[in-house]
């Protein structure tokens, strides 16, 4: 396999990383031990690269903290809080929801109502009961299912947004007389649980499936999906709800952030989340690694393109989390699962060779990659893995619009003017 002369613009040598740091080599070293930069080996050579975003962000940083930039502007891009929130932290652990850890509230089977009412509330109830939907109206089903292909041609978080907002227009009326702290997580709940019917349309039903009374939701979007209902599916899908939850200032919750600042209804908000959920860094990244898995066939394949890919210097489906730069603590415990509780060859197959890809290029797996391996494991369609997030996600945005409308903060950023030429080179640069 032949070797790139030069790094390519994902990544940078340690010369140009310390170039663009005006740094010494040991503190690009420092850099990296805390985490800060991302480093990965150079197959087939003892050279070292840099991930250039990680730079990028470092230097940023250092430019703000001199006065030479805007310090929100580092911010805004995996960079220092600036939110206050009780809800999520992220630790090198992974996600702590109101100081639990996710992982650890998947790993013992936690439903997905209890996992939502802890966001909700800050209240551990581990025998939360099974949520009661009320049924569909006629009108919402026939919108749905009039959809019906056209949810295989788009992002289906785009066509769940259409709903969202369809089922908040059919709604208000009947809630308009409640107090807003009365009527908010039940009608999350009832959002939810009319999601979790939509997810029929990623099916090969390419139709609204209402939930069935007394369903825990990782049922009901198993049925949805079109899975078979065995207990460890069932098993599996509720720990890939317990795990996405929620995830701090991702792009959808900083959407209904900003959305219930201005005063947007609850349904508008999730609706505006869906939306900023449905491009390519998100929602697009499940489809990717879809295909990757489709595309490599076996093992042999996977890593002879992930190996390659590596070699050339760009992205690996699947690798490479800014927040986790020792590795995304999710996908450790996904991997696990798989061993666990679902040993079957194929996905063993995907967990040998993430630990070669690990172990040849230094980069480490994203919880994306082994939830894809789940989904298909269990016969589910191609969106199912970003139907599942999207249902879990919303507890999540639930929390944090309420969240946002107890500060009474108004979410309005300045922007920092910058001659176009600049500015366009800016955007560019800081993709992620």
């Amino acid at each position: 396999m032949s070797q790139p002369s030069r790094p390519t613009a994902n990544y940078l040598s340690a010369a140009e990383a310390t170039r663009l740091l005006g740094v010494k080599l040991q503190t690009l070293y420092a850099y990296v031990s805390r985490g800060l930069i991302r480093s990965t080996n150079r197959v087939g050579r003892k050279e070292r690269l840099y991930l250039r975003e990680d730079v990028e962000r470092v230097h940023a940083r250092a430019q703000a903290r001199a006065g030479h930039g805007a310090v929100a502007a580092d911010a805004m891009n995996h960079g220092q809080p600036i939110i206050p929130t009780a809800i999520t932290e992220i630790t090198p652990e992974g996600p702590r929801y109101r100081g639990r850890l996710a992982t650890e509230l998947a790993s013992e089977g936690a439903s997905f109502e209890a996992v939502a009412q802890l966001l909700w509330s800050g209240a551990w109830q581990p025998e939360a009961p099974a949520w009661q939907v009320q049924p569909a109206a006629g009108e919402f089903v026939a919108l749905v299912d009039g959809f019906g292909a056209m949810a295989q041609r788009n992002p289906v978080l785009e066509v769940f947004a259409v709903a969202v907002l369809h089922l908040g227009l059919q709604r208000r009326a009947e809630a308009a007389g409640l107090p807003l702290e009365t009527r908010i997580f039940e009608e999350a709940r009832q959002i939810i649980g009319h999601l979790v019917g939509c997810c029929g349309l990623a099916s090969a039903a390419q139709r609204f499936v209402p939930p069935r009374g007394g369903d825990r939701i990782a049922a009901g979007v198993l049925r949805a999906l079109g899975g078979a209902a065995t207990d460890t599916n069932v098993a599996t899908v509720s720990a890939l709800l317990a795990l996405l939850a929620d995830h701090e200032l991702a792009p959808g919750t900083l959407s209904v952030r900003v959305a219930a600042s201005g005063g947007a209804t609850l349904h508008g908000c999730i609706a505006a989340a869906l939306c900023a959920s449905a491009g390519l860094v998100v929602a697009h990244r499940f489809d990717e690694i879809y295909d990757f898995l489709e595309r490599g066939g076996e093992r042999a394949g996977w890593v002879r393109e992930a190996v390659q890919r590596h070699a050339q210097g760009t992205p690996m489906p699947g690798f490479g989390h800014p927040l986790y730069p020792q590795g995304d603590p999710r996908g450790t415990m996904l991997l696990a699962f798989i061993r666990e509780q679902r040993p079957d060859p194929g996905l063993l197959a995907v967990c040998d060779f993430i630990e070669e890809v690990e172990q040849v290029t230094g980069q480490r797996v994203r919880h994306e990659l082994p939830m894809v391996a789940l989904t298909r494991a269990m016969g589910l369609p191609r969106p199912a893995a970003s139907a599942i997030f999207l249902v879990s996600r919303t507890a999540g945005w639930v929390a944090h619009i309420q969240e946002q409308r107890a500060s009474g903060q108004l979410l309005r950023p300045r922007a920092r003017y910058t001659p176009a030429g600049d500015a366009a080179a800016g955007a560019f640069n800081n993709q992620s």
